[in-house]
């Protein structure tokens, strides 16, 4: 190959390090009675600071109005009222499907974040929840997710117990037949 050919004389400097010190002591003077214009002011930093914190504060309190409303809705028709026209039982799935794919996408984040959390996500249960609550960035998908666990998680935790109890069934009668 070409590049491989041809042989470099090793790395060049484009400013010569080793001046001596008058030069060095010139520049700092020079930068010292400079420094104040370069330096943005101390109010610009309070500003800004300020309004990013207004802005989370903001998007904090729409989350948790976004979850209170869903939340209260979603418990009301769940346990108090139902939808016309559509049977509990169904409504019970439905939601423990929407909660079973947040679940999905809370592994799919922690995944994205770094790999450690999405093996944890993985392989210990539940932990998507934490990560999603405590480690996440998404206060829509917080505000969601606690909406829905709300509602459905009993119904998810029931399911889930049922699923259990039959592996356990399963597991002791291999147990005891083979």
């Amino acid at each position: 190959m070409p590049e491989n050919d041809t042989k470099h004389d090793g790395l060049k400097l484009k400013k010569n390090y080793y001046e001596p010190q008058a030069e060095a002591e010139h520049n700092t003077e020079n930068n010292q009675a400079e420094s104040p214009s370069f330096l943005p002011s101390r109010s610009s930093f309070h500003q800004r600071d300020s309004s990013r914190r207004l802005r989370q504060n903001i998007l904090l309190m729409a989350g948790w109005l976004f979850f209170i409303v869903l939340g209260g809705g979603l418990i009301y028709i769940r346990f108090f009222s139902g939808l016309p026209g559509l049977a509990p039982d169904l409504l019970k799935q439905y939601g423990m499907i929407a909660v079973g794919i947040t679940y999905l996408v809370s592994i799919f984040l922690a995944i994205k974040d770094n790999m450690f959390d999405g093996l944890l996500a993985i392989v210990v249960p539940f932990y998507p929840f934490y990560y999603l609550f405590f480690k996440g960035g998404s206060i829509v998908l917080c505000a969601l997710s606690a909406a829905l666990l709300a509602a459905f998680g009993f119904d998810c935790l029931l399911f889930l117990q049922n699923i259990a109890l039959k592996l356990m069934d399963r597991v002791a009668y291999w147990i005891q037949h083979v």
